[in-house]
């Protein structure tokens, strides 16, 4: 993309661009070419420092960005630190069900803060999944998986309160294993019989668990159940056909495994999404729904806000 010639660019300038913060003009080098465009994040020092270096924007966007400050800006919560509220409060749900009152309205809440992010600011939830820290492996990939589908969903003629409890089984998909894929998530050999069998097992058992907390909602446990199952006929627990899969299952399957393959693992790095969305979008038809690869493509992108320099920087927190 390049900048119409005939409008007038002014140099960048440092005091435009804030570390952490989307950026509020489209930035384009002295030849016209975008190099980053408005609403994404500018993410480290040295990223900041190139971008005034190279980067020129439209007069009018410059105008418009430094036009009115907002002095209370300073004070309000940035969208990552309400994201990072969300996965603690996600982080107590998924360590405390059985003991935790209106469990299912909690889980609801969550899943519905999810959605108005994902309508109002959907390039900040994509960046949250590359950028927000995390001390627990399970949660941070159930509050992954959950995000992407409340993006995944804007545009899926789903009701709403069917897009609401794929979120929630999202959200609580794993429940039964969490301390079992904090384990893996930093263990390099094999798993062993008594590992590999508690995760055969988790589906049903995470079902079970949900309900004895008081979830009714029988679509819930569906999709739990058969968030594992393959077009393949080689998922589990059940081994179901692919006509026997429901199409929300198969795409919280797919939001699983896109969101493994973007963290890093002890045995191996994070995959970049452009190799991780090219390994997905190579099995369309045979292994998942074409519709459901193209728009996860769409959605997310090859270079995902903030996913080109989020893995070096980021650390575990709390």
């Amino acid at each position: 993309m390049t900048v119409d010639s005939s409008k007038k660019q002014t140099k960048v300038s440092s005091s435009m661009l804030s570390i952490g913060k989307e950026l509020p003009v489209d930035v384009y080098s002295k030849s016209g070419f975008l190099l980053l465009k408005r609403g994404h994040y500018v993410l480290t020092p040295e990223q900041k420092q190139k971008l005034v270096t190279l980067g020129f924007a439209e007069a009018k966007a410059e105008a418009r960005a430094v036009e009115k400050p907002n002095i209370n800006d300073s004070k309000k919560p940035s969208l990552f630190e309400d994201i990072a509220f969300l996965q603690q409060r996600v982080r107590s749900a998924l360590h405390h069900a059985l003991v935790t009152r209106n469990f299912e309205a909690k889980v609801m809440e969550i899943a519905q803060s999810l959605i108005q992010l994902a309508e109002k600011h959907p390039d900040a939830l994509i960046a949250s999944i590359f950028l927000v820290p995390f001390s627990e492996y399970s949660v941070a990939h159930s509050m992954h998986a959950a995000a992407l589908l409340s993006i995944l969903t804007r545009h899926i003629a789903l009701p709403p309160s069917h897009r609401e409890t794929l979120i929630c089984a999202a959200l609580t998909m794993n429940i039964s294993q969490v301390e079992l894929q904090n384990e893996l998530f930093g263990q390099a050999a094999r798993l062993d019989d008594g590992q590999r069998q508690a995760v055969l097992d988790h589906p049903i058992m995470s079902s079970a668990i949900l309900r004895e907390a008081g979830v009714e909602d029988q679509l819930w446990h569906t999709l739990v159940q058969t968030h594992h199952e393959s077009w393949r006929g080689n998922g589990y627990p059940f081994g179901l056909a692919r006509e026997q899969i429901l199409p929300p299952a198969h795409l919280l399957h797919l939001a699983d495994i896109t969101c493994a393959k973007l963290l890093p693992r002890r045995y191996r790095s994070a995959l970049l999404p452009a190799t991780a969305l090219g390994q997905i979008f190579q099995r369309k038809d045979k292994e998942f729904d074409q519709s459901f690869t193209t728009m996860l493509v769409r959605e997310l992108g090859i270079y995902p806000p903030a996913a080109s320099s989020a893995w070096p920087a980021r650390k575990s927190a709390w």
